[in-house]
């Protein structure tokens, strides 16, 4: 009996001389694995040695806080870097934009891309990147579209929003309608891009607007918001043929893109009863917007599975600490 307790001894003395070792290999690879994310990160940002350590602790927290390894958040400032965000721009936003990850289990590489792309798209400053990630996750949930095909959309329309105008809500709003009829992504902000350059530039458009007595511009030279021209818009065709409104929408929106502004005009319109339209009900969805990505986030991640990855993600932290020491 005494040999059988020694020999049981031994084992689980071997064995957990393996696990031991085990867990000392896994946290090299760990650690060989963040150092190359963060070498790889800082040379895109051109980091200098405190610029380093304020990059590594900011992926070293988010690793802790999130579902995300410390690896997998470098990479994500990687790509900030990529787009021109210098070190405090990137630390502010690495969190939200690893949330909004997380929130829409999306793949985090192609989400980093997408906000930094979008945004310089639409012209949004980090200063606002709480708000306008709040409305792609309310959009994401309030139409028939992803956050990712949203994003796509606003890089595509960007440009011509801005022109026009139009900030990161009202063009939402607009790009929403459009997805709730089966119009989204590159597809639909190449479609809004066409529309807003001739409502605002082409002389065929001009002058069905003039025919119609719909202002574009207010009188400081301003364009006016989308809704309120798309309203009039309805209201100076009503009791017209569909022959004649076809005639009018394809004046405007150009022969390849009137049937999807046919949509935005269908979106202004109330509803059964006077209810809201679908752009008023959207629109007030996104302007009450606050706290939609934390929600969302706390959702998706507040499962076994979720919490699993925060604590294998506080492990990974762990064997980086212990190969660091």
């Amino acid at each position: 009996a005494s040999v059988a307790k020694k020999d049981a001894a031994v084992a689980a003395a071997a064995f957990a001389a393996v696990k031991v070792g085990d867990f000392i290999s896994g946290a090299v690879d760990e650690y060989a694995e963040f150092e190359q994310a963060m070498a790889n990160t800082s040379a895109i940002a051109g980091a200098s040695a405190d610029d380093y350590a304020k990059l590594s602790a900011a992926a070293r927290e988010a690793g802790k806080a999130t579902t995300f390894t410390a690896s997998e958040a470098a990479d994500a400032l990687g790509y900030m870097a990529l787009a021109g965000w210098n070190v405090e721009e990137s630390t502010a936003a690495l969190t939200p934009v690893l949330k909004l990850a997380e929130a829409t289990q999306a793949d985090l590489a192609t989400t980093s891309d997408q906000v930094t792309d979008s945004m310089s798209a639409m012209g949004v400053g980090i200063d606002d990147l709480q708000g306008y990630l709040n409305v792609i996750v309310t959009t994401n949930n309030k139409a028939n579209t992803t956050a990712a095909d949203l994003m796509d959309a606003f890089i595509g329309c960007g440009g011509a929003a801005r022109a026009a105008g139009m900030n990161y809500k009202e063009t939402s709003t607009a790009l929403g309608i459009l997805a709730n009829n089966g119009i989204k992504g590159s597809e639909a902000g190449t479609a809004l891009n066409s529309m807003l350059v001739r409502i605002s530039t082409k002389d065929v458009a001009q002058k069905a607007f003039k025919d119609l007595g719909v202002a574009v511009y207010d009188s400081s030279g301003e364009m006016r918001n989308m809704r309120d021209i798309l309203v009039d818009l309805n209201g100076a065709m009503a009791g017209m043929t569909q022959e004649q409104k076809n005639s009018y929408m394809s004046a405007i929106a150009g022969t390849n893109y009137y049937s999807q502004f046919g949509y935005l005009l269908d979106g202004v319109k109330e509803g059964v009863n006077g209810s809201a339209s679908a752009w008023d009900e959207l629109a007030g969805a996104i302007d009450n917007s606050t706290g939609a990505l934390d929600a969302m986030d706390a959702t998706a991640t507040g499962t076994l599975q979720g919490a699993l990855a925060r604590f294998q993600s506080a492990i990974s932290d762990l064997k980086i600490s212990m190969v660091e020491d």
